[in-house]
Order: C-alpha cells, then structure tokens, then sequence
C-alpha cells in the first residue's frame, strides 16, 4: 500500500466514523430508559427479597433491551465507558448511584421500606438521566475534537 492508498483508506474511515457519529444521538427517551433501570436496581435495595429479586431481573431485562435496541437502531452498543473525554459523565452516574445506596442504607436499611425509598429512587432517576444526558454531549464533543464529526 503506498501513501495515497493509505490516505484514501484513512479518508474512508472517517467518513464513516462521521456517518455513525451523526446517527448516535439518542432520544430522550433512551437516556430516561438508563435512569429507569439505574432507579430499579435501587429501588429493590428498599424491597423484601422477592422484590428486590424482581427489580433486579426487570433491570436486567431493561438493559437487555437497550443493548438490543441500540443495536437494532444503530448497528452498534457503545459502552459508556468507550469515550476517554465521557468517563466524568460515567464517574457522576456511578458517585449519584452509590449515594442513592447510601441513602437507602442509612435511612432503613436493606430490606427496609421508609418514606425515604421512593424520594431517593426519584432523584436517582433524574440524576442518572441527566448524566446520560451529559456523556452523550460529552461524547459527541469528544468526536468533534478528534475531527469525526463535521
């Protein structure tokens, strides 16, 4: 291969990192899908066994779907993790989550269902949904920077 080939071929891949860059942009209704399922591995923590065991099951399922879902939608599942510039985005779902834990834990405990279960579980929803919110706005900039999207 010599230089020319290899810049078209460089060329190429750009294209299309540039293609699928400008399709990955997730509705609203995906990122509330992620808070929801974050919020139901959190919610069981406030459930007796068999309703945590449910939660549990049902956010699996959920992420399932979302996996399926994107790859139907886009071709591909990007791990949130995938984009070095995104990872503070990723730090904040994670820090919000063990705080909602925390929460849980310190106000009942596990197993233990107080007023406080629901009203953590609502602002883990949010938080989470807004830091989903933010790594896709972090991760398009991210490509933005690297020169993959126009």
């Amino acid at each position: 291969m010599d230089s020319e080939e290899a810049r078209v071929a460089l060329d190429s891949v750009e294209r299309i990192d540039r293609e699928m860059a400008e399709q990955m942009t997730w509705p609203l209704w995906r990122h509330a899908a992620f808070g929801a399922i974050e919020a139901l591995f959190l919610l069981g923590w406030g459930l007796n066994t068999a309703g945590m065991a449910l939660c549990f099951v049902v956010a699996l399922v959920g992420l399932g779907w979302i996996v399926h879902d994107d790859r139907q939608r886009y071709g591909v599942f990007i791990s949130g993790y995938s984009s070095r510039a995104a990872r503070p985005a990723i730090w904040l779902a994670l820090f919000i989550f063990l705080a909602g834990l925390a929460a849980i834990m310190l106000t009942g405990g596990l197993h233990v269902w107080t007023p406080w279960v629901p009203a953590v579980v609502a602002i883990v929803f949010v938080g989470e949904t807004l830091a989903s919110i933010w790594w896709q706005k972090l991760f398009h900039a991210d490509l933005q920077r690297s020169g993959s999207l126009s």
